[in-house]
């Protein structure tokens, strides 16, 4: 309805759109009839104007397909012709012993192969054509190859070159040249690769080895190069050379020449660098001379090996190389030469130095004894001697200057190297012990209370004062009075106590078990009281006590302090002579015993230590060779190739040479110790090398002070001679060191730092561990005595001996409380190390020195007394400043472990510290 209502609404466009729909309709079925037509016209598979054009150009397509194969037929069948005819013509040649045309003609005919047609590239005729091509090639190349290994014949021991040769199987003849040229750039690489190895190896390396004589025999196609083997003890040295000549002049002449110009220079130039190297390493260098007296022939030598390069090397094989490696070598000459002679040096020297050493091949070695040593010294008078180590005459006591020692006795003769004597005239105010009289003596004296009024007055006058003996009415008893000087020598028995019977037995049972002395009585009244012995005994020491500092380090010694007797006179020192006064003993049986020197004459004394005889041929083997290094420095084979200026070398000759001196030390000292681990490891083993690195130095020094015109050897050798010195007291203190370590660790394992040493069982392991420590120190100065010198002899046991006192000292100081029992076990032990002293004693008539090498001898002598003393006591010697070696803190602790809680305790802990009196001058 809706519909109807539109259409009325606009009715004439209505109809204008249905009668143009109506047209559109019509046309549309008229158009659709002549498409219809049109296609039939087109398509129809029978009048189709499409099926007839096609079937049109199909046939135009199989005639023209044809045509064109019947043209690539015929074209291939006429280069396979060609190859054919190509390859039959190759074949032929070679049948016929023609090489070099076979060789070109087969170029020819690879390249006929190479411009084939396409189709026929990938045909199986063609790739069968090619095979059998290679096949020919290969063919011909291994007939030239045979052809040339007959033309070219290089045989360990001969060389034949022949012009022309015949192929085999043939009647062809074809010269060298044609066989070099046809080869293969390939082929003949390799072959001039083999060529080069066979004639460096047969005919350089062979002929610098061994000695030949060259025989030639040439003709008109052939020669001939034979190497006939030479005895050697008829060879001359250039010789060799000479044949290397001849060779070369050999092969440029028969066969250089032929070489291709293509492969000519670089064979040549790879044949001149092995022929250099060969006559370096295995003919200048082999024959590099062991001694400078040989190298002027080879100087000669090498300048023939320089020319040789010039002509052969240079001139014939590289010309483009600016290199000269012989002429540059031969202006390092020396350097070469001074190396391979330090190699040879070194190596000789390592051989010396790992042999074994042989401990009982030794000799002894005199040395100037230290004049701050504390032992005696021998004063020689005008008209009587004493013996120089303090003994008796030989009547009274048969010992002499070196009988504990082993040395021998006869004395040598005075020499102009030994010190002049010092003349001094004796005091006139001096008077005999005999005749002085008992009014004159102070009684003061006689316990060295007034040492420090008699120094200051000695210091003020020059005359000497006489010497005093104590009176007879107040010199105490050597049993009463443990630590007074020892009795003389006629209060003292020979027969029972002469020290030479047994210098170095273990302690006797008197020696390790003293019988304890009852402690003084403390003083009750402040009344002057009589000298106790430890109060005799801090008088006698006052002077040493305060005047000479004796709080020396536990850890570190003092220097030796100078011996000098009792009331001694003045001592004179100089750098090499010293004046001691006279003994105030004199001999038992002197025969002009009452006879006065008028003029006392003292020489330096010398000390003897052992070396190992190996050090003799050690510096016997460096003045060798530094004997060798001055003559080479000396001479002017050198002069004029150091200075070339295509020389490379920047040192002057000798130079390395002179340094091997000081190699052969450093090697020793970095060698042996290592090498000789075992035995160095120990004390008798480290003091022997010790001494040899010693001598060593002392040895060195002599061979520097005579090369005062060598600077740069004279410095080297001053750096050894002092690394010498240095490794040899390093080793002495090691080998010291280890000695103490292992006895503290005796006493520290065995006494337990003495607690509890009132059980008998605590005190019998204590007593066992420090017997076992003084007997330890006695077998190892047995050991020692005969390796070191008196005075390094007694520094190394003074410093055995010290480390044992304090570490008894500091075990025994350390405890908390020490009850009466104990106290007195303590003393009785620390009194078993009194045997040690006999080994600072070289005479029972005098006192020991002792103390100049165990700095805590007078402490560890005062504490074991101290454990028994009263406080009284101990306050007095503190007063008199006796116990300056204890520190404050010590005698504090000591204080109160030994005395019970006391207001006299107090007081004297108070007393001490305020601290250690100040010494007054008189």
């Amino acid at each position: 309805m809706r519909i109807h209502e539109r259409i009325q609404q606009d009715l004439p466009k209505f109809h204008h759109q249905f009668e143009t729909s109506k047209s559109v309709q019509v046309r549309l079925h008229r158009l659709t009839e002549e498409v219809e037509a049109l296609d039939d016209t087109i398509s129809n598979p029978q009048s189709g104007l499409v099926p007839k054009t096609l079937q049109t150009l199909k046939a135009h397509a199989a005639l023209s397909q044809a045509a064109t194969d019947a043209s690539v037929t015929a074209d291939s069948l006429a280069h396979l012709l060609k190859c054919r005819q190509h390859y039959t013509s190759v074949m032929s040649l070679v049948q016929f012993g023609k090489l070099p045309e076979a060789v070109a003609a087969s170029i020819d005919l690879d390249g006929l192969v190479g411009s084939s047609p396409e189709a026929l590239q990938q045909a199986v005729i063609m790739k069968d054509m090619k095979r059998k091509i290679q096949a020919l090639k290969s063919n011909i190349e291994g007939q030239l190859l045979d052809a040339l290994s007959r033309s070219v014949i290089i045989q360990p021991t001969a060389m034949t070159i022949q012009l022309q040769v015949q192929v085999r199987d043939t009647e062809a003849m074809v010269t060298l040249d044609q066989i070099l040229a046809s080869l293969s750039s390939v082929a003949l690489g390799d072959y001039l690769s083999v060529l080069k190895r066979d004639f460096v190896a047969n005919f350089v390396d062979r002929v610098l080895q061994q000695p030949y004589s060259l025989k030639l025999d040439d003709s008109l196609t052939q020669h001939f190069l034979t190497l006939v083997p030479s005895p050697p003890s008829s060879e001359q040295r250039i010789s060799r050379l000479e044949n290397l000549s001849s060779i070369f002049d050999f092969v440029a002449q028969y066969l250089f020449p032929h070489l291709p110009s293509s492969h000519a220079s670089p064979f040549l130039r790879s044949l001149s660098k092995p022929v250099v190297t060969s006559i370096l390493n295995l003919y200048l260098i082999p024959q590099l001379p062991s001694s400078f007296g040989l190298l002027p022939p080879f100087l000669e030598l090498v300048q023939a090996c320089v020319d040789f390069e010039a002509r052969y090397v240079v001139n014939l094989l590289n010309h483009e190389s600016p290199a000269h490696t012989l002429k540059d070598w031969s202006d390092g000459l020396s350097g070469h030469y001074e190396r391979q002679r330090r190699t040879a040096i070194l190596a000789r020297s390592r051989e010396l130095l790992v042999e074994k050493i042989d401990l009982t091949a030794t000799f002894q070695v005199d040395v100037a004894r230290p004049l701050d040593s504390s032992y005696p010294i021998a004063v020689n008078g005008a008209e009587d001697e004493e013996d120089a180590w303090g003994f008796q005459d030989e009547s009274s006591l048969n010992t002499s200057q070196t009988d504990s020692w082993g040395f021998d006795d006869d004395a040598e003769p005075e020499t102009e190297d030994q010190p002049q004597a010092v003349e001094v005239k004796e005091p006139v105010k001096a008077e005999p012990i005999n005749g002085t009289s008992e009014e004159d003596i102070d009684t003061d004296d006689a316990w060295g209370w007034n040492d420090d009024e008699k120094a200051n007055e000695n210091a003020q006058t020059e005359e000497v004062p006489p010497p005093q003996e104590e009176s007879p009415t107040e010199e105490p008893s050597w049993d009463d009075d443990p630590w007074a000087d020892p009795p003389s020598q006629e209060e003292t028995p020979t027969d029972e106590t002469n020290w030479d019977d047994d210098p170095w037995g273990d302690p006797s049972p008197a020696d390790i078990e003293p019988a304890p002395v009852p402690p003084p009585k403390p003083a009750t009244t402040p009344t002057p009281k009589a000298a106790t012995r430890l109060e005799r005994l801090a008088s006698k020491n006052k002077k040493q006590a305060n005047g000479n500092s004796l709080q020396h380090s536990i850890a570190s010694p003092p220097p030796p302090l100078s011996l000098s007797q009792p009331n001694s006179a003045k001592t004179i020192s100089s750098p090499q002579q010293t004046v001691l006064p006279r003994s105030p003993n004199p001999p038992l049986n002197s025969s002009n015993h009452h006879r006065r020197p008028s003029k006392i004459f003292v020489t330096a004394p010398t000390e003897t230590y052992r070396v190992t005889s190996k050090t003799k041929q050690i510096v016997k083997f460096v003045e060798d060779v530094v004997a060798e290094s001055k003559q080479f420095a000396a001479s002017n084979l050198f002069t004029k190739s150091s200075k070339s200026p295509t020389s490379t070398s920047t040192s002057t000759p000798g130079s390395t040479l002179i340094q091997c001196s000081s190699s052969v030390l450093d090697l020793y000292q970095a060698l042996c110790p290592v090498r000789f681990e075992k035995e160095l490891s120990t004390i008798g083993g480290g003091l022997q090398f010790s001494n040899d690195c010693l001598y060593l130095s002392d040895s060195v020094d002599k061979i520097e002070r005579e090369a005062s015109h060598h600077p740069q050897l004279k410095e080297r050798l001053g750096e050894c001679r002092n690394d010498l010195k240095i490794l040899g007291d390093s080793w002495f203190e090691d080998a010291v060191n280890r000695e103490c370590l292992r006895g503290d660790q005796i006493l520290v394992d065995g006494t337990q730092r003495f607690a509890f040493t009132g059980d008998q069982e605590r005190y019998d392991e204590c007593e066992e561990a420090i017997n076992k420590v003084v007997r330890n120190i006695k077998d190892l100065a047995r050991k020692i005595q005969p390796i070191l010198t008196k005075t390094k002899y007694y520094q190394a046991v003074g410093r055995l001996v010290d480390a044992a006192l304090s570490r008894v000292l500091h075990d025994i100081i350390a405890l908390p409380d020490i009850p009466e029992l104990e106290s007195t076990r303590l003393a009785e032990l620390c009194r078993i190390f009194n045997s040690l002293e006999g080994l600072f004693s070289e005479d029972p008539t005098q006192s020991s020195f002792v103390v100049a090498y165990v700095p805590s001898w007078l402490k560890f002598s005062y504490l074991s007394e101290l454990l028994e003393a009263s406080m009284a006591d101990l306050s007095y010697l503190f007063e008199q400043g006796a116990l300056v070696d204890f520190e404050i803190r010590e005698l504090v602790n000591l204080v109160r472990a030994l005395f019970a809680d006391t207001q006299l305790r107090t007081n004297t802990i108070n007393k001490l510290q305020e601290g250690h009196p100040v010494p007054t001058s008189a």
